[in-house]
Order: C-alpha cells, then sequence, then structure tokens
C-alpha cells in the first residue's frame, strides 16, 4: 500500500466551533492562599471548555480513540482586532475535543497544524481530526 492510498483511507472528523477559544496564556489563575501560591482553571476557560465540549458532543461528529493528527484553521481577528498567538488556540480546542469524547487523550496527537483563515464564514474555528495510522505515525 502506498503512502497516497494509505492517507485517503485513514479516519476524518471535522468540527465546527462557534467561540474562539480563550488563550492557553489565561487557562489557569493564580492566587496565595495560607502563605502558597494555589492554581486553579480560570472561569471563563472552564466555561468555554464546557459549553464547547456540549456543542462538539451534540454535532455527535464520532471519534478517534488511538493517534491522531490535528489540523485547525482560526478565524483571524475574531470579533477583535488585538493580535493573539496561533499556537495558544491549540491546548484549548484539545481540551475540549477530549471533554466532548472525540479523542481519548491528547496525548496521542502524533501531529499538530494550526493557522490563521481570514474567512470561515461564522466558526470561529474549524477542526479536522484523522487517524493516524501506524504506518504513518512515525
Amino acid at each position: 500500500m502506498t503512502l497516497l492510498s494509505q492517507q485517503h483511507s485513514a479516519a476524518s472528523i471535522t468540527i465546527r466551533i462557534s467561540e474562539m477559544p480563550p488563550s492557553a496564556n489565561k487557562m489557569r489563575q493564580h492566587f496565595i492562599a495560607n502563605g502558597k501560591v494555589v492554581s486553579t482553571k480560570a472561569k471563563n476557560y472552564a466555561e468555554w471548555k464546557a459549553s464547547t465540549a456540549w456543542e462538539i458532543a451534540a454535532a455527535r461528529p464520532g471519534r478517534i480513540d488511538g493517534p491522531y493528527r490535528l489540523s485547525m484553521a482560526v478565524q483571524r481577528d475574531w470579533k477583535s482586532k488585538r493580535a493573539r498567538d496561533i499556537d495558544n488556540t491549540i491546548k484549548p480546542v484539545s481540551d475540549a475535543l477530549v471533554a466532548a469524547g472525540v479523542i481519548k487523550d491528547d496525548s496521542l496527537a502524533e501531529e499538530v497544524n494550526a493557522k490563521w483563515a481570514d474567512n470561515l464564514d461564522g466558526p470561529a474555528v474549524i477542526v479536522i481530526i484523522t487517524e493516524a495510522q501506524e504506518a504513518l505515525a512515525a
């Protein structure tokens, strides 16, 4: 089997996410309690993750249980002209995919690709998850 034919036989899932994920830089909040620094999930991140996981699960996109490749297109200048780093969108989206049950664990990602898009026609993020076959996972 050639590399090209293996790629065509891999399972693939496309997911549209309606709201922009919070930056990975803002996923946690830190405070001092009893003289110690405590870190917890930030409220806005936890709310985004929960609502996005429901949005994804309601679409019933399917599931990939093993190694996978993740590709993301993220709407540039989403409701703001403020500059963002593309890599800070990856972790929150991966966490929502796990919470929705689309992937077993984000540690199974063999490859991750994220890019800005100028017009996604509505969604903030479009995600494509492709099963990484063993022969291609190296």
